[in-house]
């Protein structure tokens, strides 16, 4: 897409990131988190824009909605989930699941580290459902990848047609060793 979004790809899967973590987008996100606001007004402006330009140029729409889940529980993907299902109509899975503890990756400073904690971290559910479908998956950060390698790992797998794109809310521009 033509636009002020930061678009980059892994292993040929699109990754269009809305904003900057050091910017307005990434202030949104902390204060949502923290309970500071009820509801992230720029960031939903930004995933309509996106959802309405995705339509015009590929003159198609998602199936099916996936989010990458916080270990946490603080239900912030879960939100942006819900709010993307029901704005668009999209269908919601809660198909990735957290199969063993991980820290959160922005404690990990190093690449090594990051890699480490989220190997292995995650199970697909219901992978037949996705069969056949345009598949949005959501991530809240982008930082150093690991997280998001290891879900399209998994994806890679499926022995099925698909097609995913990847929608992040905030890219970190950080280098790690």
């Amino acid at each position: 897409m033509k636009n002020a979004y930061k678009e980059f790809e892994i292993e040929n899967i699109s990754i269009t990131a809305l904003g900057d973590l050091d910017r307005e987008l990434g202030d949104e996100l902390r204060a949502l988190k923290r309970k500071e606001i009820d509801f992230p007004i720029k960031i939903t402006e930004k995933i309509k824009k996106y959802y309405e330009e995705y339509i015009k140029i590929n003159n198609k729409k998602f199936d099916i909605l996936l989010y990458i889940p916080s270990n946490k529980n603080n239900g912030i993907m879960n939100f942006f989930a819900d709010y993307i299902a029901r704005e668009f109509n999209i269908k919601k899975y809660d198909s990735i699941k957290i199969k063993k503890d991980i820290k959160e990756q922005k404690f990990l400073e190093t690449l090594k580290e990051r890699n480490e904690n989220i190997k292995d971290a995650f199970e697909i559910i219901d992978q037949k459902k996705l069969e056949n479908k345009n598949i949005l998956l959501i991530d809240d950060v982008y930082a150093s990848g690991e997280t998001l390698k290891e879900i399209i790992k998994i994806i890679k797998k499926f022995e099925f047609n698909y097609n995913l794109e990847i929608l992040i809310l905030c890219y970190r521009n950080h280098i790690f060793n």
